[in-house]
């Protein structure tokens, strides 16, 4: 799939993005950056198989990817690979450019109470409605919304 095909399936803002700076990495020979980059847009075009991502999608990409990479930063930290966790944060640095910034936690739990209330939940039930509406926001922490959803639905 080209760029353009990509670029015709939404309005590729992130997408165009990434790639104006994977110009500008190899322009400059920043080999972090440049794979950093590369291995973020590989991750979007595998997954871009049918050619309709939106921006939200490709934001839980590369979200995917940073959790990924601050695991294997965990598990460099217990085996006291200290040279490993500084290139890994090192690329974390740059894949947080292209994400949103999470929200707060009073932020989540404001907008958690908000959900359940448009959604007209009432019950543990009504959980599968919420999510579905908070995982539309990148921005959102699904694991603490979830416990926020569980404890105010009980």
């Amino acid at each position: 799939m080209t760029n353009d095909q990509f670029k015709m399936s939404n309005d590729g803002k992130l997408f165009n993005k990434i790639n104006e700076e994977l110009k500008n990495a190899m322009k400059a020979k920043d080999e972090l950056r440049l794979s950093v980059l590369r291995m973020v847009k590989s991750k979007i075009l595998y997954v871009n198989a049918r050619g309709d991502l939106s921006e939200p999608e490709i934001t839980k990409i590369i979200k995917k990817y940073s959790k990924e990479l601050n695991e294997s930063s965990e598990e460099y930290r217990k085996a006291s690979r200290e040279d490993e966790v500084a290139k890994i944060e090192d690329e974390l640095k740059i894949i947080e450019e292209f994400l949103p910034k999470e929200l707060s936690p009073a932020e989540i739990k404001e907008l958690v109470e908000k959900t359940i209330k448009d959604v007209g939940a009432t019950s543990i039930k009504d959980m599968g409605k919420v999510m579905k509406e908070l995982s539309q926001n990148p921005a959102v922490d699904g694991k603490l919304a979830s416990q926020l959803v569980r404890k105010i639905l009980k």
